[in-house]
């Protein structure tokens, strides 16, 4: 009695059990919510935040060592920064007619494009053969390599209405001390760390097509544990370093490549 016992749950976990060991391949894209933590305006007056938006591309691969244990690697194309809109004074050259100047809309874009490399614990739960659905949460560390930066400052400066991009060399190489003193004009990259670390986490549901090819929605979100602006702009009273954050949805497809042995 008790072998015939024994012998039906390994039957039953022989069947149920359906393995997800081995290699993993695929494409993802993700749409985020983008953030610039802490405001570094280099002295001028804070603008206020507004909604910032990025799409991410990458692509992605992983090793199964268990049915529930693996590692993820992803190469990512990640766009962020933040954009800020205020009404105020520090561009502007209206006045009220007194000697005052007048707060005038004014508009600042940072554009920060990395190329991200999430390195990821990954956990999935385990999936019975007749289920599509497995679930999985993702974990680790994330290196930031800084390929391009823009900044741009607008505002409406005499109050007429009329938007004007303002000239970057005056109003930021200006008034970075170690800039200034030098000839040539610094480059935007020049104003930001060429390295962001931090960490991310992945929530989400694998979701099988056939036995190999599974579509994986999901909820990702970054935070950055470095200062992404550069040494040289650090120098100013009340100075509170910035980091990236961003979190989205992000759909991936990918192929398993079974180990050996996989039940089918």
């Amino acid at each position: 009695m008790k072998n015939r016992i024994l012998f039906l749950i390994l039957s039953i976990a022989t069947i149920n059990a359906f393995g997800q060991t081995g290699f993993h391949a695929g494409l993802n894209a993700g749409f985020n919510s983008v953030w610039i933590v802490n405001q570094n305006i280099y002295g001028y007056k804070e603008l206020d935040y507004t909604r910032t938006f990025g799409v991410v591309p990458g692509v992605a691969l992983g090793y199964n060592f268990t049915d529930n244990m693996g590692v993820q690697l992803e190469l990512n194309y990640a766009p962020v920064g933040q954009d800020y809109f205020d009404v105020s004074s520090s561009f502007s050259l209206a006045d009220d007619g007194q000697g005052k100047r007048l707060k005038v809309e004014t508009f600042r874009y940072v554009d920060l494009n990395y190329l991200s490399i999430p390195i990821l614990f990954r956990y999935q739960s385990t999936r019975a053969k007749k289920s599509i659905i497995s679930y999985h949460l993702m974990v680790g560390p994330t290196i930031g390599l800084l390929l391009s930066a823009d900044q741009t400052f607008e505002a409406d400066v005499f109050d007429d209405g009329n938007i004007i991009t303002l000239d970057n060399s005056i109003i930021l190489d200006t008034v970075v001390a170690d800039f200034a003193k030098t000839s040539e004009i610094e480059p935007a990259e020049d104003y930001f760390s060429k390295l962001d670390f931090g960490f991310s986490a992945d929530a989400g549901v694998d979701i099988y097509i056939n036995d190999n090819l599974f579509v994986t929605p999901a909820i990702k979100v970054y935070y950055g544990l470095t200062d992404i602006n550069s040494e040289p702009t650090r120098n100013v009273q009340g100075y509170a370093s910035s980091h990236n954050f961003f979190g989205g949805i992000y759909v991936g497809i990918h192929y398993m490549f079974p180990a050996k042995g996989d039940s089918k």
